[in-house]
């Protein structure tokens, strides 16, 4: 996995307020749709779109499984890079070699094409997004963005809230301009949905700017994703991981 610097003095890529204009730019990357591969999933989903940010908000690690499919899945179908910053410690180069192998990817390929930045302070997660997104963007053509575990570092108890608050809402902002401009997918993803629930304003903030939201919550026996914008709703029943379905088995 490709790193990208952060400041002059230290390296936070691992592994190998604007005005926001209403109008999408057309994308550089077509029409295409990012989609999970697993089709229960994606005949419900629908996808992640050009122009459009998502946000998976999620009480479920499975969170973790569809960022990473989705990631693997945006390198194949846009044909681009994928930009992908951590905040939550969450991306695992082993779990892309296995996502890779589970849907016939090159492993190398894809490695080389994702570029992963992992910070460890909301001034760092500030950093990359306000300052060195955009720069990376234009020097890979990438046409896709994940921000993982995004409100986790601006919710230290070391911070007041209201400085938080002001943080991550620049760096939203900053998201969204980009992924208008530049005809992006865009990715967003919490685990916790108690986060969102405690802090009224992060979730207003959240669920205000994302253009789709999947929720993922703990039924009984099952997982409940819902598409709060279409008020849409599904139980799903996790196969074991990196077990292939019948469905998939037969595309």
């Amino acid at each position: 996995m490709v790193p990208l610097n952060v400041g002059t003095d230290q390296h936070y890529w691992t592994e190998g307020a604007e005005a926001i204009d209403g109008r999408s730019a057309p994308s550089a990357h077509g029409n295409n749709v990012v989609r999970t591969l697993i089709p229960v999933l994606d005949s419900f989903i629908g996808g992640l779109r050009p122009n459009h940010l998502t946000l998976i908000d999620s009480a479920d690690r499975l969170m973790f499984d569809l960022t990473h499919m989705l990631c693997v899945n945006g390198v194949g179908v846009l044909n681009s890079d994928v930009v992908w910053i951590d905040g939550g410690n969450s991306v695992d180069p082993y779990e892309i070699g296995r996502v890779c192998r589970r849907f016939g990817r090159d492993r190398d390929e894809v490695l080389d094409s994702v570029r992963v930045a992992r910070a460890f302070t909301a001034y760092q997660l500030v950093s990359l997004i306000d300052e060195r997104l955009e720069d990376e963007l234009e020097r890979t053509g990438a046409g896709m963005v994940v921000l993982s575990c995004l409100p986790d570092l601006f919710l230290d108890k070391e911070l007041r809230w209201s400085e938080s608050y002001s943080l991550l809402r620049q760096c939203v902002e900053k998201t969204l301009a980009l992924t208008r401009r530049k005809g992006l997918v865009t990715l967003i993803t919490n685990l916790g949905l108690m986060k969102i629930v405690q802090r009224k304003s992060l979730k207003n903030l959240l669920y205000g700017t994302a253009d789709d939201i999947i929720r993922i919550e703990r039924a009984s026996r099952a997982l409940r994703i819902s598409l709060p914008n279409r008020q849409e709703w599904m139980l799903y029943h996790p196969v074991p991981r990196y077990q292939t379905t019948l469905e998939e088995f037969m595309r």
